[in-house]
C-alpha cells in the first residue's frame, strides 16, 4: 500500500475517534487489537487490515469506503451521524424494517411512553436522593 493512502486511512480513523470522543485504548477494543497496535494505525507506521476496517465501520454504521476519503471536510459530514452501533441496537433495527405500517406507529408510540416512564423513574430517584441528602 502506498503511504499516502496509509497515511490517509490514519488520520481518517484517527479523525473519527477523535470525533466520538473515545479512547486509543477504547477504540482498540472495538476492534480487538492491543491499544500499541491501534496507536500504530494512527501514527501511520501500520495500516489495519481489511477486517479491521471492516468492523470499525460495521461499529459505527458507516462504508468502508470513508477511510480513504481524501477531503477531510467530506469525511468530516460523513461522521456527522455516525454513532457506535451495538448488536441489540442493529437487531433492533432489523426488526423495525420488517415491521408493517402500523406496527411501526404502535412501536414508536411505545418507545415514546417507555422513554417518559424512564424519565419519571429517574425524577423519583433524584428526588429521593435529595431526600435522603437533606436528612442527613
Amino acid at each position: 500500500m502506498k503511504l499516502e493512502t496509509q497515511m490517509l486511512i490514519a488520520r481518517n480513523i484517527r479523525t473519527l475517534r477523535t470525533s466520538k470522543c473515545i479512547s486509543q485504548t477504547e477504540f482498540a477494543k472495538i476492534i480487538g487489537v492491543s491499544r500499541s497496535t491501534y496507536a500504530s494505525y494512527e501514527l501511520g507506521t501500520r495500516t489495519p487490515d481489511a477486517e479491521s476496517l471492516f468492523l470499525i465501520a460495521k461499529k459505527f454504521g458507516l462504508n468502508m469506503n470513508i477511510f480513504f476519503e481524501c477531503d477531510k471536510y467530506k469525511f468530516l459530514g460523513y461522521l456527522e451521524g455516525c454513532e457506535i452501533i451495538d448488536e441489540k441496537l442493529m437487531v433492533l433495527t432489523a426488526n423495525y424494517k420488517n415491521l408493517s405500517p402500523f406496527a411501526k406507529g404502535m412501536l414508536i408510540e411505545r418507545s415514546v411512553s417507555l422513554t417518559e416512564w424512564d424519565k419519571m423513574i429517574e425524577a423519583n430517584r433524584k428526588a429521593l436522593r435529595e431526600k435522603r441528602d437533606k436528612e442527613k
